[in-house]
């Protein structure tokens, strides 16, 4: 068996809101629309030459020898689950992976792992490393770039999002993350109060950490609270929070039921509250309100 480092891409599809799902339809039907998920990731994979190298609760993790193929399994996916009651964010890269018994170890995966985890449900992300080897004809469907943070990497990653609706009919072209922020309302902030404690977040530099861990911007002291809880962050012209937590951030926005984010972000617009790890309906539940504030 062969150790040596070889290039492949790597490609992470997850379902997104999968708990809830559990939740709202009850085990057995949530088990079999998980099931029903699964196996249109593991036909779009194979029937574009790629290999399922293993599934994990509700993800896929798979290879394929180049990003042309990884991104037609991957638009395939996401066209498989339109008329599914499940959503998938998605995300690929391309590196040296060494491979082990059917299965491939090394950065690479890490990285796609990480790219999966930026994308939204319903969205293809991929790093500058796969979209380089895009063939001409796939070059139309890149729609926009980002950077993120990868551990282990000393530099923001670039990514970039692909389109998987329709046919593009022009190359569009990739704006850069401060063309994004600089592209929003030099006066638009966002009001957060905690306590007695009130924040002001502008667009020009907006990075802000939320957990029970006493290092964060704002830490609540509620045990069902993770400890570097979730972020709230300026993308795309929009303040985005985004849950990393265990138990999921409930959210309730003006006269709206509270709804659970966990392991997603979600838009900060008008107001609302926050709450990490707990109801705000429950007895005692530490409140984070936000309001979208304009010129």
């Amino acid at each position: 068996m062969s150790t040596e480092p070889r290039p492949l891409t790597i490609l992470i599809a997850d379902i997104g809101g999968s708990a809830a799902l559990y939740k709202r339809e009850g085990d057995a039907r949530a088990h079999q629309l998980v099931a029903e998920s699964l196996a249109c990731m593991r036909k779009a994979v194979t029937e574009n030459h790629g290999t399922v190298l293993r599934t994990v609760g509700d993800s896929v993790l798979a290879s394929f020898a180049n990003a042309d193929q990884a991104f037609l399994g991957a638009r395939d996916i996401q066209r498989a689950h339109v008329p599914m009651p499940l959503a998938v964010r998605i995300g690929f890269h391309t590196g040296p992976v060494i491979p082990d018994d059917g299965d491939v170890y090394g950065h690479a995966v890490n990285i796609a792992a990480r790219v999966a985890e930026f994308s939204r449900v319903d969205e293809i992300m991929a790093t500058a490393d796969a979209v380089a080897q895009l063939s001409a004809c796939y070059q139309p469907y890149l729609s926009g770039a980002d950077s993120i943070e990868v551990k282990g990497v000393p530099e923001m990653l670039t990514v970039h999002r692909l389109q998987w609706q329709d046919q593009p009919v022009a190359v569009t072209r990739l704006a850069s993350r401060h063309e994004y922020e600089k592209s929003a309302s030099p006066d638009q902030r966002l009001q957060i109060r905690h306590g007695n404690r009130i924040i002001y977040a502008g667009s020009g530099q907006v990075e802000l950490s939320l957990g029970r861990a006493s290092d964060n911007d704002i830490a609540v002291s509620n045990d069902e609270a993770s400890r570097h809880h979730a972020r709230i962050r300026f993308r795309h012209g929009q303040f985005l929070m985004q849950d990393e937590s265990t138990n999921g951030t409930f959210v309730r926005k003006d006269a709206l039921l509270p709804f659970l984010v966990r392991r997603d972000s979600i838009v900060l617009d008008g107001r609302g509250v926050l709450c990490l790890g707990a109801s705000p309906e429950q007895l005692g539940a530490e409140l984070i309100e936000f309001e979208l504030l304009q010129a």
